[in-house]
C-alpha cells in the first residue's frame, strides 16, 4: 500500500500512461495486421491474376511464370513464393515446392481456395497446408483450360512484414513511455515542492509559531486546505493567548497572596505552590511529584490529605462535607518546631479532575496567636496589678471606719494614697500607651539636646535615687544632639533611670553614656544589680510583663520598658537590654538619629562596647 501522496500521484500519472499507450500500440498492431491482410488478400490475388496471364502467355510453362513474379512481381525475389497448377479434377499437374513426382500430392479439389476459385473464378484462404505441413497465404484463379493457378506464400513472410511495419508504432511507444515516466516525475516533483511550503508552515504552527499562515496555494483545489489551516491556525492562536491570560492572572494571584497555596494532583502528589509556601517551606521549591509529607513534617496534614482523597470521614476535624456538588474541605491547625503556627485548609473539588486533587492553603497565624497570647497576658497582668492597690486601699479604708485613734487613721490614709497615686500612675502609663499606639509610629522630629533631657529626667527621679543611695555617674557632652522630641525624650530616659533605681545595688552607680556610629547615637543606662534571664531579655519591653525577680518591687506599674519602645519606634529609633554587658552589668541601650547640626565626635568619646542584643 502507497503511503506517499506524491508516489501516489507518481504511480496513477505513469499507470495512466502505460495504459494509454498499450491499448493505443495494441489497437493499432491490430489495425495493422488487419490492414496487411487485406493488403497481402489484394496483393495475393493480383498475383495470381498476373501468374495465369503469364501462363497463358507462355504456353503452360510454370517455371518461366514463377521466374517473372519473382523478378518483376511485387513478390520479393527472396520470399519462398509457391506455384501450385491443378486440372478441373483437382489433380496438382504442377507445383513449385521441389517435388517432381506430383503424383504424391493430394488432391485439391477440397481446398478453399480452389473452390472458392471454380464457383467465382478467384479464392484466397489463410491455412495450414496439409502436404507441407505449413501456414500459408493461399490466393488462386481459373485458368481458360479449366485447371486452377494457385499462388502460396508462407504466414512467416506475411507476419514479418506486419512486424516491420509494428516496429516503428512500438518504438513510438517506447519513446511515448519515457516521456509519460519523465512527466509523471516532474509531475510529483512540482506537486511536492508545491506541498513543502504549507507543509513547512504548518510545521511552524505546530513549533508555537501562531501568527504564520499560508499565503501561496499551490492551486485551487488547495484553497479549501489552506483556508481550514489558518483558520485553526487563528482557532489555536486566540486559545493559547487566552489560555496565557489566564494562567498569567492566576500566577499572579497566587503568587501576590500571602497563604501558602498548594495543589495536590489525585495521588496526594504536590503539583506546584505559590511562592509564599516557597517562603514558609523553602524545600518546597523542589518538590514537585512527592508526597507531602516527605518535605514537611507533619503527619496529620498528611492524614487529612489522605482522608481526603480517600472520602474517609474524620471525627476529631472541624469537618464540613456534603454530597451535593459542593466542596469537601478540612481546616485544622498546624504548629512547627520553629514557632510557626499555620491554620491550614484543605479543599477537594466536587467533580473529580484528573489534575487537580487537592487545593491546600496555608495561613500564618504565628502573630494572631501571638497577640492573642499578649492579649490574655495584658488582661491577667491588668487584673493583678489593679487587684493590689484596690485590695489595700479597700481593706485600710475599711479599717479607718472602724479605728478612732488619728494618727492610725493618719497612717492608714497615707497607704491608701500611696496605692492610690500608684493606680494614676498605672492608668497615666496605659493612657500613655494608647496614645502612642494611636498617633502612630511616625511623628515630627527635632533637634534635641540629650543632655537637657536627662537632666531633667535626673531631677524628676532624685528622691528614688537618694533612697537607695545611688550615684549617677552621667558623660553625655553638651553638643550631643539627636532627633527626637524633648519631652518624650525626658520620659524615656525618666522611666530607664527609676528602673535603674529600683534593681540597682544600694550605694552602687548608675551610669549614663553614649557612643556615636554611623550618623546615629547610641545611649546606654548602666546600673550594676540582679541580672536578667537571657529568656527574658526581649520579653521584658512587653505590657505588664515581670521577671521572677522583680516581684515584689513596689512602684512599678510594668508599663516603663513598653512605653519606652513605643516611644523610639516613633523616632525610627530601637531599644534592647544587655545583661550582662561587657562589664557584667545589666545595660539599657537605645539608639536615635544624630542631628546634622551635631559636631563630629571627638576620638576620646566613651570607650564602653555597643553592640545590638
Amino acid at each position: 500500500m502507497l503511503k506517499s501522496f506524491t508516489l501516489k500521484v507518481f504511480v496513477s500519472v505513469l499507470s495512466a500512461a502505460f495504459l494509454a499507450i498499450a491499448i493505443t500500440v495494441y489497437f493499432g498492431i491490430r489495425t495493422i495486421g488487419e490492414g496487411q491482410e487485406i493488403d497481402v488478400r489484394n496483393r495475393m490475388l493480383s498475383e495470381a491474376e498476373l501468374a495465369s496471364r503469364l501462363y497463358s502467355l507462355n504456353g503452360g510453362n510454370a517455371d518461366s511464370v514463377l521466374a517473372a513474379l519473382r523478378h518483376t512481381g511485387d513478390v520479393e525475389p527472396k520470399a519462398p513464393l509457391r506455384l501450385t497448377i491443378t486440372d478441373a479434377t483437382g489433380k496438382v499437374t504442377y507445383d513449385s515446392s521441389g517435388s517432381a513426382n506430383t503424383e504424391n500430392f493430394d488432391n485439391h479439389l477440397d481446398r478453399p481456395e480452389i473452390q472458392q476459385a471454380m464457383k467465382s473464378g478467384y479464392g484466397y484462404s489463410m491455412r495450414d497446408s496439409g502436404t507441407l505441413d505449413t501456414r500459408y497465404v493461399y490466393a488462386a484463379v481459373t485458368l481458360n483450360e479449366g485447371g486452377v493457378l494457385r499462388l502460396a506464400v508462407p504466414m512467416e513472410s506475411v507476419k514479418h512484414d506486419v512486424w516491420n511495419r509494428s516496429g516503428i508504432l512500438l518504438q513510438v511507444g517506447f519513446i511515448t513511455v519515457i516521456i509519460s515516466l519523465i512527466i509523471a516525475v516532474l509531475v510529483s516533483l512540482s506537486l511536492k515542492n508545491s506541498f513543502l511550503p504549507m507543509i513547512g508552515i504548518v510545521k511552524e504552527i505546530a513549533q508555537g509559531q501562531l501568527h504564520r499562515r499560508i499565503l501561496k496555494i499551490p492551486g485551487r483545489e488547495f484553497a479549501p486546505l489552506a483556508t481550514a489551516v489558518n483558520s485553526m491556525a487563528t482557532s489555536i492562536e486566540e486559545q493559547v493567548h487566552s489560555y496565557a491570560d489566564k494562567t498569567a492572572q492566576l500566577e499572579t494571584v497566587l503568587n501576590s497572596m500571602s497563604d501558602g497555596v498548594l495543589v495536590l494532583d489525585p495521588k496526594g502528589q504536590i503539583r506546584r505552590c505559590n511562592k509564599a509556601m516557597e517562603r514558609y517551606f523553602p524545600v518546597m521549591k523542589k518538590s514537585v511529584g512527592r508526597q507531602v509529607v516527605e518535605v514537611l513534617p507533619a503527619p496529620q496534614v498528611q492524614n487529612a490529605i489522605d482522608g481526603l482523597l480517600s472520602e474517609n470521614k474524620s471525627e476529631n476535624r472541624n469537618e464540613s462535607r456534603s454530597k451535593n456538588g459542593v466542596n469537601q474541605s478540612v481546616s485544622l491547625h498546624l504548629g512547627l518546631a520553629t514557632g510557626q503556627v499555620f491554620s491550614v485548609f484543605l479543599s477537594k473539588p466536587a467533580k473529580p479532575d484528573r489534575r487537580c486533587g487537592l487545593v491546600a492553603v496555608f495561613h500564618d497565624v504565628t502573630d494572631i496567636m501571638r497577640l492573642e497570647q499578649v492579649r490574655r497576658d495584658f488582661v491577667a497582668n491588668v487584673s493583678h496589678e489593679l487587684r493590689t492597690p484596690l485590695t489595700a486601699i479597700c481593706g485600710y479604708a475599711e479599717t479607718i471606719l472602724s479605728v478612732k485613734d488619728k494618727d492610725k487613721c493618719r497612717k492608714f490614709a497615707q497607704v491608701i494614697l500611696r496605692n492610690a497615686y500608684g493606680l494614676e500612675r498605672m492608668i497615666k502609663d496605659l493612657l500613655d500607651l494608647s496614645t502612642l499606639e494611636k498617633e502612630g509610629t511616625s511623628k515630627k522630629l527635632e533637634p534635641v539636646y540629650v543632655l537637657d533631657s536627662a537632666n531633667e529626667a535626673l531631677d524628676i527621679c532624685a528622691s528614688a535615687l537618694r533612697e537607695r543611695d545611688l550615684n549617677v555617674e552621667c558623660t553625655i557632652p553638651e553638643d550631643c544632639e539627636v532627633m527626637a522630641d524633648n519631652i518624650y525624650l525626658s520620659q524615656v530616659f525618666r522611666n530607664l533611670i527609676e528602673n535603674a533605681s529600683r534593681y540597682a545595688d544600694k550605694g552602687s552607680t548608675v551610669r549614663i553614656t553614649h557612643r556615636y556610629d554611623n550618623g546615629q547615637v547610641f545611649l546606654r543606662v548602666q546600673n550594676k544589680g540582679p541580672l536578667i534571664p537571657p529568656q527574658d531579655l526581649e520579653r521584658i519591653f512587653e505590657r505588664f510583663y515581670s521577671v521572677e525577680r522583680h516581684r515584689g518591687q513596689a512602684g512599678t506599674t510594668g508599663l516603663g520598658l513598653s512605653i519606652c519602645r513605643h516611644i523610639l519606634e516613633r523616632y525610627h529609633g530601637r531599644i534592647w537590654a544587655e545583661s550582662p554587658d561587657s562589664q557584667g552589668c545589666t545595660s539599657f541601650v537605645f539608639a536615635l538619629e544624630r542631628a546634622h547640626s551635631a559636631p563630629a565626635p571627638e576620638s576620646g568619646d566613651e570607650e564602653g562596647v555597643e553592640s545590638e542584643a
